[in-house]
């Protein structure tokens, strides 16, 4: 798709209502996600932090989204795919700044390189007490990245007119030694699930009208 109609389809539903909750449940139904809140024994507060769904041109000014692939470490988002971000740090003047500095850090792409073009709903992940402020964004322009070999195992873009037509599979996934039916995204033999899944269907139901009856 061109990165100009994705442009426009953004501008035509930017003061439209967030599908949040309905988009949320085509991923994991709320029985699902309750069942998993009662397997956890919270001790704190969540945990605030905040990622970037990033939008750009190709070199042939085709729509693709990034997405990173996390490093293996003693952790629950161990070898996942997400989008860039993490954890708001104190010295963040607010959940914007935490998702372009992460997005700096792990990428390699600037702050002024970005255009925000709406927060997106919130989302609580149970199994690591976070509560994820999305925020989708564009650059308009090809990027280069760079990625932090700490955190980051690999960077990567999928085609968005793809995701965006995507009809959703289903997988099974366990959560504290229960296995649960979900729904993913599935580009390019690249499963998308979870939170970065969630936020994601959120997208495409804001910019795809017939997603939520598919």
């Amino acid at each position: 798709m061109d990165f100009d109609a994705v442009l426009n389809l953004i501008e035509n539903t930017r003061n439209g209502e967030l599908p949040g909750h309905k988009a949320h449940q085509l991923i994991m139904p709320l029985e699902v996600r309750r069942q998993i809140f009662k397997d956890v024994a919270y001790q704190t507060l969540p945990r605030k932090s905040a990622v970037l769904a990033l939008i750009f041109p190709d070199a042939y000014r085709q729509a693709r989204m990034v997405f990173i692939l996390r490093k293996t470490y003693k952790g629950h988002h161990s070898g996942q795919i997400s989008f860039p971000g993490g954890k708001q740090e104190p010295f963040d003047t607010g959940l914007l700044q935490t998702a372009l500095r992460e997005t700096r850090e792990e990428i390699g792409v600037l702050p002024g390189q970005v255009e925000i073009q709406r927060e997106l709903s919130r989302i609580f992940i149970p199994v690591s007490n976070f509560i994820v402020q999305p925020f989708l964004g564009i650059s308009r322009q090809t990027l280069d990245f760079v990625i932090d070999p700490v955190e980051v195992e690999k960077v990567f873009s999928l085609d968005f007119e793809t995701i965006l037509n995507n009809s959703l599979m289903e997988m099974m996934h366990t959560y504290f030694d229960k296995t649960y039916r979900i729904k993913a995204f599935e580009v390019n033999q690249i499963k998308i699930w979870g939170a970065t899944a969630m936020i994601l269907s959120e997208i495409v139901a804001l910019l795809n009208q017939d997603f939520l009856n598919k």
